[in-house]
């Protein structure tokens, strides 16, 4: 399993994608091992996609503070 970070932020979330992708690609590693790794690098996306929707929220509120719509860009 990857090493876990205490670094939160966004782009602490990517370098440990990045990792984790290179650890599978190096193809040194068990089933298991990928499937760990896979299952966690899942987690940090969602984790990722899910601020990213939050950002683009907040941007259309910055942009439009009139509108009472919370449509994030898609």
């Amino acid at each position: 399993m990857a090493k876990k970070k205490t670094d939160f932020s966004f782009e602490g979330k990517l370098l440990q994608i990045k990792q984790i992708a290179e650890r599978m690609q190096n193809g040194n590693l068990h089933l298991e091992e990928n499937m760990a790794l896979f299952k966690e690098a899942d987690q940090l996306i969602a984790e990722c996609r899910t601020y990213l929707q939050q950002a683009a929220v907040q941007v259309e509120q910055l942009v439009n503070p009139q509108s009472d719509e919370r449509t994030p860009f898609v």
